[in-house]
């Protein structure tokens, strides 16, 4: 098996690349890396590699953070001899809690050789999503509209963030910019079809969309998300305060704000969002073209899309 590092040097702020430096020198198995300067490089790169050897497998291990995974697994999705790998180097890591990979490059891998050896692999699902005439593409942890991308747009644009990433405490701007967005963010009506069952919600603060239980830098958004399952679960938050907004986010942590009447939960195959104003977006934590009054954001799983190493200990869901 042919293995591949693709490393993002813009993760953590451009934090990860010097450290990524320091990490290749205990690397001691026969690779190559590739450094991106766009997402859509993993697929050029995959497309000459599997043209060279169409016969071999290839082992593709992302360095980097959520985005860079998924720019990674957009990459390789349509490719049936990859297989997917990790080295958590970002700030947030939702990828490595909701995949069960050690959120340390070590200890990460170590479980890479240990896999590797095996040769053993999960197939899993992700999710693909299109606005006419704006943007389309992939997601492998969640996608989401309202006041959590707000929260990653404001994020990402950060310079206290950048000065977190340095101690390795990028994740703590997320319940920073929480409590001070949840006071300016004005909610929005929204019409939902799941699966062809319509449904209308005002006073919406924001909509998440999950191949995986975690968001945010730590959030379980979707305690019964499985990668694995064929469907993808929606979570609307809804209806309520300001103040209670507050708490709801605190119980995201342990995953019980699903218990909460303003919390509406429902698992599917095709989502479609239509609301009535401009809302801000992410897709895996980024921020993409904001979906207009006028627009409808198409959200589909592609089931069983994409292999990943298995990983000891995990747990089928």
């Amino acid at each position: 098996m042919k293995t591949i590092f693709i490393v993002n040097p813009k993760a953590k702020n451009h934090h990860s690349f010097s450290s990524w430096e320091h990490f290749r020198r205990g690397i001691d198995i026969p690779h190559e890396v590739f450094v991106t300067e766009h997402p859509r490089d993993v697929k050029t790169i995959l497309t000459r590699l599997v043209d060279q050897s169409p016969d071999d497998w290839i082992l593709v291990i992302g360095v980097g953070g959520d985005g860079t995974m998924n720019s990674v697994i957009s990459g390789v999705i349509g490719f049936d001899k990859v297989v997917i790998g990790y080295i958590p180097s970002g700030s947030g890591n939702d990828f490595a809690r909701g995949y069960n990979w050690p959120n340390n490059k070590k200890r990460a891998y170590t479980l890479l050789k240990q896999q590797l050896i095996k040769e053993e692999m999960d197939v899993l699902d992700s999710g693909a999503f299109s606005v006419k005439n704006g943007a389309n593409g992939h997601f492998v942890n969640n996608i989401g509209i309202g006041f959590d991308a707000e929260i990653a747009h404001k994020a990402n644009l950060s310079t206290f963030k950048k000065c977190l990433n340095k101690w390795s405490l990028g994740q703590l701007i997320y319940p920073i910019l929480l409590c001070k967005e949840a006071f300016t963010f004005k909610p929005f009506s929204l019409s939902v079809n799941v699966d062809e069952e319509e449904q209308v919600f005002s006073k919406v603060w924001f909509v998440t969309i999950s191949n995986q239980p975690f968001f945010g830098g730590g959030m379980k958004i979707a305690p019964s998300a499985c990668p694995m399952d064929g469907q993808l679960d929606m979570t609307v938050v809804h209806g309520l305060s300001r103040w209670k907004l507050l708490f709801v986010f605190l119980s995201v942590f342990i995953g019980k704000h699903t218990a909460l009447k303003e919390v509406h939960t429902v698992r599917g195959r095709m989502i479609s969002l239509h609301p009535n104003q401009s809302v801000p977006v992410h897709v895996d934590g980024d921020t993409v073209d904001a979906l207009e009054k006028d627009q409808e954001l198409k959200v589909r799983v592609l089931p069983l899309s994409w292999k990943m190493l298995n990983r000891s200990g995990w747990q089928k869901c």
